[in-house]
């Protein structure tokens, strides 16, 4: 890529891509970058972006370590068509309709249908746009059809992103369990599914101890103030989570830690009942999911501060009766 100054044509700065491109027919967009803004977005990987005055890279906030790094998308899965860019998206083909959230960086499909061989998801003021620009293809995906959506918050939307591992120490982190994919949640907090169902996202090192068996519902079987979409999936038979939070610490930190809890199962109170420990200390004692919320499907978070950890967060599940349940873990640093 080469920037010029238009009303003189001094070469401003010249890049070369370095990198795999992203899969699919690249001479729809081989020579197609976007410029959005103050900023230049080479879509055809990896999808990086710069200021489009001096060619340094855009910067976004990593938001499990709250440090400044490169802004990137990525996308997976074949696609035919070029990315449109709007203030608030990117959208494409990634096997189904796909797009990116500009601020966050993250990927998401739309499954179901697929955009045209010709970018056919057009945002317009608030609406996405979907009519069928497919007409003739004779390719085995998903179905062509025209349609539009509107944006709803609660609406299940799992991503992937291109954020890289770090060593970074945790500052705030949402382990997701069962989920079917990471979300960003509005407070900022990036929530990562595990165990991993695959695709590109952050590596934080977790493990598991016990008998864990995942379970998943849709979200709108959910009764939550917030976080449904943490709810709706989870993990009985836990023993022992522990999850990296810096593993070059040498002294302890302190930190908010939530852990989010939801009966997916027709059991009466006193049939699931467990005690709770973090980093070895009791916090929870003889606690019964059911007896709190007084029906199935119906979230309860609790919230503990002043959790010292150093290296690594465990949480430990010790069963009273039956097996325990544990939905979703936040960690947010005090310091």
């Amino acid at each position: 890529m080469v920037a010029y100054r238009g009303g003189d044509g001094e070469e401003l700065w010249r890049k070369y891509s370095e990198g795999k491109g992203f899969l699919g027919h690249p001479e729809s967009y081989w020579d197609r970058v976007i410029v959005s803004g103050n900023r230049v977005i080479d879509q055809r990987g990896p999808g990086k972006a710069y200021n489009i005055l001096t060619g340094e890279p855009i910067l976004r906030r990593d938001p499990i370590t709250g440090k400044e790094v490169p802004w990137e998308f990525t996308k997976s899965g074949h696609h035919c068509n070029y990315a449109i860019a709007s203030p608030h998206l990117l959208t494409f083909r990634a096997a189904s309709a796909g797009f990116t959230d500009v601020e966050t960086g993250n990927t998401a499909r739309l499954q179901g249908f697929r955009s045209g061989c010709r970018n056919s998801l057009i945002p317009a003021n608030g609406v996405l746009n979907s009519p069928n620009f497919a007409h003739g293809c004779v390719c085995g995906y998903s179905l062509f059809t025209s349609l539009a959506f509107t944006h709803v918050p609660r609406a299940e939307m799992w991503s992937y992103s291109a954020l890289k591992p770090s060593d970074s120490s945790v500052k705030r982190l949402g382990v997701n369990l069962g989920a079917p994919g990471d979300r960003m949640a509005e407070d900022g907090t990036l929530w990562l599914d595990y165990p991993s169902v695959g695709g590109s996202s952050p590596d934080v090192r977790i493990t598991a101890k016990g008998k864990p068996r995942t379970f998943r519902q849709h979200t709108s079987l959910v009764t939550a103030r917030d976080h449904g979409w943490v709810a709706s999936s989870g993990v009985t038979g836990l023993q022992t989570l522990t999850i990296r939070l810096d593993k070059t610490a040498k002294t302890p930190r302190s930190y908010t830690v939530r852990l989010h809890f939801c009966e997916p199962d027709d059991v009466k109170p006193g049939q699931r009942v467990f005690d709770v420990r973090l980093g070895g200390k009791s916090v929870l004692e003889e606690f019964d999911v059911m007896a709190t919320t007084r029906t199935r499907h119906k979230a309860v978070v609790r919230e503990f501060k002043k959790v010292t950890a150093a290296t690594e967060l465990t949480i430990d599940l010790v069963a009273r009766t039956g097996t325990p349940l544990l939905n979703g873990v936040e960690i947010v640093a005090e310091d």
